[in-house]
């Protein structure tokens, strides 16, 4: 969660941006149709991570990792919908 969410996907194409030349990542990207591996981060307000991972789960997801970015205020908005989605 996080009210920078363009922010949040510079921050992790620098951190892990090198990814998207290992061909295990490539192939999931290619999978996914994107070039980026910022271009697959869930981030935004809580309305808009909610519907994504909602979406990800009626499509039939199983499980997800997530990553706590961010101020704590926002890791613990994060973490207070992770729980409200597994109850």
């Amino acid at each position: 969660m996080t009210d920078d969410p363009d922010g949040i996907r510079a921050w992790v194409t620098r951190g892990y941006g090198i990814a998207r030349t290992l061909p295990a990542y490539r192939a999931v990207l290619d999978r996914e149709g994107v070039r980026e591996i910022a271009e697959v981060v869930v981030a935004g307000n809580e309305g808009v991570v909610e519907r994504e991972l909602r979406r990800q789960l009626d499509a039939g997801a199983t499980e997800f990792a997530a990553a706590l970015v961010g101020s704590p205020a926002e890791q613990g908005r994060t973490l207070d919908l992770l729980r409200s989605l597994n109850s």
